[in-house]
């Protein structure tokens, strides 16, 4: 079982060396219903709904199962999500692994721990931007890879189970405001900042030198 990524085998890449990084242009057309030869357009409603809501030509960045999706611009900007098959929204960057020993549902347990850092080097006074050359340059502990799988089943299994649980805490608020009940309505609060704090303990106890 995998406490800490360094107390494992690890080499350390850069992640440019794993991944072909490709910046999304936005596509000339983009509709509401599917048009001939048009691809689903991977916007971050689509991505976290997982039904396409609009649809683009093939003129974008094509994005294939496999590949993920990093928001570049905007307050998410870092923020990373698992791609689908169609066309990247203009607001994303496509990370398409490149090497064999590199499982991406791994790099994107590794990606989401390091949102905080991505946060904290946005570029940009007004609407932030994704620090590309940090980014490019971002070091990669990369173990075998059935540590990575290791990892990242049991960061599903907990994505799994933190959503389940916020969604029962969000009905619990709906609930709350029906009820006019300030009490249940702050422990639903508190449920929901304790399942994102749980997550975040977990990617740290993981993947940090400095352990917790």
């Amino acid at each position: 079982m995998v406490e800490n990524i360094y107390n494992q085998d690890v080499q350390i890449y850069h992640l440019r060396d794993l991944v072909e990084i490709r910046s999304s242009r936005r596509s000339v057309r983009v509709d509401n219903y599917p048009f001939k030869d048009a691809l689903p357009y991977m916007d971050i409603q689509t991505l976290e709904s997982g039904i396409a809501s609009k649809y683009a030509e093939k003129g974008g960045a094509i994005v294939n199962t496999g590949d993920l999706l990093m928001v570049k611009d905007g307050y998410s900007s870092g923020k990373v999500y698992r791609g689908k098959e169609g066309i990247a929204g203009s607001t994303f960057t496509v990370l398409s692994p490149k090497s064999e020993d590199l499982r991406e549902d791994y790099l994107y347990c590794y990606l989401t721990y390091c949102y905080d850092d991505f946060q904290k080097r946005k570029r940009g006074t007004t609407v932030g931007h994704l620090d590309m050359n940090y980014l490019k340059k971002l070091l990669v502990p990369l173990p075998n890879v059935r540590t990575q799988q290791e990892i990242a089943g049991k960061y599903q299994r907990i994505e799994t189970l933190a959503a389940a649980i916020r969604d029962k805490a969000l009905h619990l608020k709906e609930l709350s405001v029906d009820l006019g009940n300030k009490e249940l309505k702050k422990k639903s609060e508190q449920l929901i900042i304790h399942v994102e704090m749980t997550t975040k303990a977990w990617l740290h106890q993981t993947f940090s030198r400095t352990r917790l």
